[in-house]
């Protein structure tokens, strides 16, 4: 048997996606749309920060890159995104990756209750 950790580091090597996104620095690529969604202001840049510690401390990176790979192809072939369900809505890197459209900072939701 497996367990869970380890299933889910050999999945995650076999996910499919061009280089660019599996080379993507996606500490960088949150701070731009913050910078173009104009959201530069201390709580924002608190909550990324606090909230991008959380995936890395769950090794969940390549999982944010491949959702930005995933979000570039939905946009191309203009497949809607963006509803947001559940606990989902409370995180901002989603939020900046586009798979929702709720900003969690403005109705003051707690991006722990998504990675809990």
């Amino acid at each position: 048997t497996i367990d869970a950790i380890d299933f889910h580091k050999q999945l995650s090597n076999t996910w499919n996606m061009p280089d660019q996104y599996q080379q993507l620095d996606i500490e960088s690529y949150l701070a731009q749309k913050l910078e173009s969604h104009n959201l530069i202001n201390q709580s924002y840049i608190d909550t990324l920060s606090a909230e991008l510690d959380e995936f890395k401390q769950r090794n969940m990176i390549k999982l944010l890159q491949f959702l930005v790979y995933l979000m570039d192809v939905c946009n191309q072939h203009n497949i809607i995104t963006g509803v947001g369900r559940g606990s989902s809505v409370a995180s901002l890197v989603l939020y900046l990756i586009g798979v929702h459209h709720i900003d969690p900072i403005k109705y003051n939701l707690n991006y722990k209750e998504f990675l809990r």
